[in-house]
């Protein structure tokens, strides 16, 4: 494949990390944060897999865990303060203690699970209240071990929080008083809420914008990167492997399993998941890479993504996909067929 124009990105290790040897490093990108000077690696690290409920493994090994995917270049960890109830903040702080300036940490407020953890699952109802938010950002702090949070992000706003003057103005403040370098959205809980990243965007000048993309979900991101671009708002790639099904993690529907990593998907999504998934092969035909390296390639291609949130437990499988940055690029006529073999659903009848 060939080439195409890039952003900006810095293939340098020493300015990130100094004399300290990488074993495999040397393979990662990176790419700065919207107009921000946070430079992060373009595969970055979802937390949640290793600090919820979805993790059979013990704190040691979650610690391994964080720290080879430090060794394999990866400078950017995504929590949020919800997960575990701090426990993945808690786990960074372990992780990358004394090693505080070399990594690029994001969490999120929103959910108060400290006075109300049954009203949502365990997540708590949201609250976006100054004394609440102000009270959640100092815990998060306490838990990370720091004074500084590089990217805070609202967790899932609903239109009415987006709009919510009080609410930005105490995430300004935070911002001013050094609390937080810079701060965001996270959509969710899963693909969707167009109009809450373009207002996010646009109204609140949010640095990063979180949302679902990946090959078999890709509305609304996809709506997202014009006006990303406009306002300089870095693009943060959320379940990138469509719950395990671009991974191999989920081969058949039965791997369904309910409150698991692999994927809380039905077996009706999961079959049709599955149909488009063999029609994609073509992605890496005569290509030296895997079909998940193909689909961070992906990924890649849009300007606006300064990183994709990889999610695993699974050494090797991180391995594999911090390779991906260094492999070919995608020209942009592939990148157009792909969308358009997802307009027409990959030629697979949708699920009833």
């Amino acid at each position: 494949m060939a080439g195409r124009g890039r952003p900006q990105r810095s293939d340098a290790r020493s300015d990130l990390y100094g004399p300290r040897a990488f074993a495999g490093g040397e393979r990662m990108k990176y790419r700065r944060i919207g107009d921000t000077e946070l430079e992060v690696s373009e595969v970055g690290m979802a937390v949640w897999p290793l600090s919820t409920d979805a993790w059979r493994g013990s704190d040691e090994e979650a610690l391994a865990l964080l720290r080879k995917a430090y060794d394999l270049g990866v400078n950017f960890y995504d929590t949020a303060d919800v997960d575990g109830h701090g426990k993945g903040e808690e786990l960074l702080a372990k992780a990358f203690a004394g090693n505080r300036e070399l990594v690029v940490l994001a969490t999120k407020v929103g959910y108060d699970f400290y006075n109300d953890a049954t009203a949502n699952g365990v997540k708590g109802s949201q609250r976006w209240d100054a004394d609440y938010v102000r009270y959640a950002v100092e815990q998060s702090l306490a838990r990370l071990g720091t004074d500084y949070i590089d990217l805070l992000q609202v967790h899932h706003p609903t239109i009415e929080a987006v709009n919510d003057e009080a609410l930005w103005r105490t995430i300004e403040a935070l911002k001013e008083e050094g609390k937080i370098k810079y701060f965001g959205a996270a959509l969710g809980p899963g693909p969707g809420y167009h109009d809450e990243g373009v207002l996010a965007m646009r109204k609140r000048g949010a640095t990063s914008l979180s949302t679902v993309y990946n090959l078999l979900e890709q509305d609304p991101a996809r709506k997202f990167f014009t006006v990303a671009l406009e306002s300089m708002t870095g693009i943060l790639v959320r379940n990138p492997f469509a719950s395990g099904v671009l991974d191999g993690t989920v081969a058949k529907p039965e791997d369904v399993r309910s409150g698991g990593y692999a994927t809380a998907r039905s077996a009706p999504w999961v079959r049709e998941a599955l149909q488009k998934r063999a029609k994609l092969e073509w992605i890496r035909e005569g290509q030296d890479m895997s079909f998940p390296q193909a689909a961070l390639k992906v990924y890649l291609w849009e300007e606006t993504v300064p990183s994709i949130l990889v999610e695993t437990q699974d050494a090797t499988h991180l391995a594999e996909a911090c390779e991906a940055p260094e492999k070919a690029d995608y020209v942009r006529e592939e990148i157009a067929e792909i969308a358009e073999q997802y307009r027409r659903n990959y030629d697979v009848p949708k699920a009833a």
